[in-house]
């Protein structure tokens, strides 16, 4: 049997904190006079672009390269949090130019690595970013020998969360999986991503890297996130603050390939925090054990 484990891409495997950091040094006075935090302006001119990138996918497919539709917003959303004229493009490119090349997340290659060389794993990547960027960024991240190929939203003609998009994950997986598909798992660091991909089959995955490791390690106690869950149609089977502990969790409840054990006890050692000191993972008990891993990232 084939156990299939399948990631977001943009904010869970690749993330902002360059551009984070290319406003901070451009506009965070600024911006914090006017009383923003520059994290929180970033995400959401993200978030609203990603959102736009959707709607338009949904409008008159397929949607404009996501890449312009930030480009062209980042003017208008510095104009409306600092109340100035928007500033020229070229003003902005030390920030856009760090598009083309986001930073992977922490733990991302002993990730990859770890389900690829313990589970047999095959990667693949859907995005609703480019191709080629996204090429880009799984090479400088150093995971590009993990990764078979890239299939972008942009070939789909329809943005997450769209059902397409799951549908399109649910053939990758099938053509890799040779008809010996056995249990999918989805991972991300959005609620709405997850949401959509339980319904399409997969069971899900939340790595949640923002608030405290205490906080996501008893999120059954949380009222806040419990309430959220419930919004977005129920806890995911696994919560986690990084993408390795996630990773870890899946091939242990999947007891994936006995004759890995070797190798995976070799990351434990050498990567899990110590039990009394690092965060639990939480979730559901896994089912029968497969004999390939593949995982795709989206």
């Amino acid at each position: 049997m084939t156990l299939t484990v399948c990631f977001d891409a943009l904010g869970t495997c690749f993330t902002l904190a360059d551009i984070i950091q290319a406003v901070e040094e451009q506009y965070g006075r600024d911006l914090v006079g006017a009383g923003w935090g520059v994290k929180g302006f970033v995400n959401d001119w993200f978030h609203s672009c990603q959102r736009d990138y959707t709607y338009l996918s949904l409008i008159s497919p397929p949607p404009p390269a996501i890449a312009s539709i930030l480009k062209t917003n980042l003017p208008l959303s510095l104009s409306a949090a600092l109340n100035i004229p928007p500033p020229s493009p070229s003003s902005l490119e030390a920030i856009t130019s760090l598009l083309a090349s986001l930073p992977p997340a922490p733990t991302l290659r002993d990730t990859f690595k770890l389900l690829s060389e313990s589970g047999n794993a095959k990667l693949v990547i859907v995005t609703n970013g480019a191709k080629e960027t996204t090429e880009g960024y799984a090479d400088k991240a150093d995971v590009k020998q993990y990764v078979e190929t890239v299939l972008s939203c942009d070939q789909i003609g329809l943005a997450k969360p769209h059902k397409e998009v799951y549908e399109a994950a649910n053939k990758a997986c099938d053509a890799l999986e040779g008809g010996q598909g056995d249990e999918r798992w989805f991972v991300a660091a959005h609620i709405w991503d997850l949401a959509a991909a339980k319904e399409a089959g997969f069971r899900t995955a939340l790595v949640l890297s923002d608030p405290p490791s205490e906080v996501v390690q008893d999120d059954k106690e949380n009222a806040q996130l419990q309430s959220l869950f419930e919004l977005y149609g129920g806890r995911p089977d696994l919560v986690a603050p990084t993408l390795l502990e996630l990773a870890q969790e899946i091939l242990a409840r999947s007891q994936i390939v006995s004759a890995s054990n070797e190798s995976l006890s070799k990351f434990d050692a050498d990567l899990k925090p110590d039990a009394e000191d690092g965060p639990q993972l939480t979730g559901e008990e896994g089912e029968m054990p497969p004999d390939r891993a593949t995982l795709l990232v989206i």
